[in-house]
């Protein structure tokens, strides 16, 4: 599914994220993982350790029948996300 959530680590507070916990259907996925997007960031984190928090579940998995569907979904997501975690 889709959650909202914040990620800390090293020089990293708190920051706003969008996380997505599945099997990536619209690709064909078929093992577990785990992809976070930070919020209006821009930097390199590759390396760090970092914690992250779910907070809320902004929907389940899905499978789309496009890539331009599954963008849209994302840009939804990721305002949804703001403003359940920023207020915006």
């Amino acid at each position: 599914g889709v959650y909202s959530g914040r990620v800390s680590g090293t020089g990293l507070s708190e920051h706003p994220a969008v996380l997505n916990i599945g099997i990536r259907p619209t690709f064909g996925g078929d093992q577990t993982s785990v992809e976070i997007h930070l919020l209006n960031f821009s930097g390199d984190l590759y390396g760090q350790e970092l914690s992250v928090t779910i907070h809320h579940r902004l929907r389940g998995e899905q499978k789309f029948g496009s890539v331009d569907e599954l963008k849209a979904q994302i840009a939804s997501d990721a305002s949804a996300a703001e403003h359940l975690l920023m207020g915006g």
